[in-house]
Parts: structure tokens; C-alpha cells; sequence
């Protein structure tokens, strides 16, 4: 299933005339639609994946290939969509494996734009990342009351961050309902790169 880039950042393209507080909540009742199975543990791996990118992930570009043949191959199905933003801001995607398992995208020009991703990442942006979270996480709890675990995940992700911990991995609800096989790729490198071979 393929989006246009209109359908996918209408939160983007208003960016200039909407208020971030609704940005937010957009982005959140969208990606709830999209994962209805979700938790506040998902949409923070988002959000976290939306401001650093792949920069965490330090290894090389033969351990990148590798990997990535093992998970398509060992990958009983794929996440519908190609792709998908990974928070409200849209500097990064989550781009589905299956684009590379099903011919489109050759996994050198795939891998090309993973590690070109992990360049030019602040890293030490962790105090702006938590401030912005909490208002996430107020735009989760106005858009979505009854999300189920809320009060556990909070406080969960709370206590990660007090310790200085800022990764996490998809909730079991999440990899059991949507099986995500993905890698991060910046947006720019997206649109000029892989966008052009799914159209």
C-alpha cells in the first residue's frame, strides 16, 4: 500500500498555520488509527526514533546488510504500509523491509540511505527530547483517555528517563498485531532515494 506525501504529512504541510500542541495531537490520532493496538510505549519509540534517528545503532555496513537479508528472511509477514512516519515532526520514517523483500528497492540503494541517516544527528539534544515528550504525552492522554496501560507505561518511561535511559523496543501488543520490519531513514534521503522506486 502506497501514500502520497500529501496524504502522509498533512500535519507537515499545515506545519506553518497550526499550533505544535495540535500538530500533536493530529499526529497521534493518526498513528491510533493506524495501530489501534499501540501503547504509550509505541508512540514514545516513535517520537525517540523521530528526533534521533538510526544514530544509536553504531555497527557496519556489512553487519547492516546481514542483518537485514536474516530478518526478511526469517519474517513469517510484513506491516502493510511502506512507510510511516515515525512522530509528529517527520524527520524520519520507518520504512518497511518488505520494499527491498519484494524487488522494489535493491538492498545497496536501501542500506545507502540507512547509514547516510545516521550522520549530522545531535545526539545531545536528550534535554529538548524530554521536555517535548511530556507534551506529547499530554496531546496521548487529551487524544486518547483509554489507551490501554497508560498510567503503567507512564510511569515506566518516566522511570527509564530519570535514569538516564532513553531507548526502548515495541510494546508485545504492537509486534504481535503488526509484526514491524523496518529501518529508520531521514526524510529527505526518503523522498530523494526510495520514495521515487515505490511510485
Amino acid at each position: 500500500m502506497r501514500y502520497s506525501l500529501i496524504i502522509l504529512f498533512p500535519i507537515l504541510l499545515m506545519a506553518g498555520c497550526r499550533p505544535q500542541t495540535d500538530m500533536r495531537a493530529e499526529f497521534v490520532r493518526t498513528y491510533l488509527q493506524k495501530y489501534p493496538e499501540a501503547t504509550l510505549q509505541d508512540i514514545y519509540k516513535g517520537s525517540f526514533q523521530d528526533v534521533f534517528g538510526p544514530a544509536h545503532i553504531l555497527t557496519n555496513r556489512e553487519a547492516v546488510e546481514r542483518y537485514i537479508h536474516h530478518e526478511i528472511k526469517s519474517a513469517e509477514s510484513f506491516e502493510n504500509e511502506d512507510y510511516t512516519p515515525c512522530g509528529w515532526q517527520g524527520n524520519f520514517l520507518q520504512v518497511n523491509l518488505k520494499v527491498i523483500a519484494d524487488g522494489r528497492v535493491p538492498i545497496d540503494v536501501f542500506v545507502d540511505a540507512f547509514m547516510a541517516s545516521a550522520n549530522g544527528i545531535d545526539t545531545t539534544l536528550t534535554q529538548t527530547f524530554v521536555e517535548d515528550w511530556q507534551h506529547i504525552q499530554r496531546a496521548v492522554r487529551a487524544t486518547a483517555p483509554q489507551l490501554a496501560g497508560f498510567p503503567e507505561d507512564s510511569t515506566l518511561l518516566a522511570n527509564l528517563l530519570r535514569e538516564g535511559k532513553y531507548m526502548v523496543h515495541h510494546s508485545t501488543k504492537f509486534n504481535e498485531h503488526y509484526h514491524p520490519h523496518y529501518r529508520i531513514i531521514r526524510r529527505d534521503l526518503f523522498e530523494a532515494k526510495i520514495l521515487p522506486l515505490l511510485k
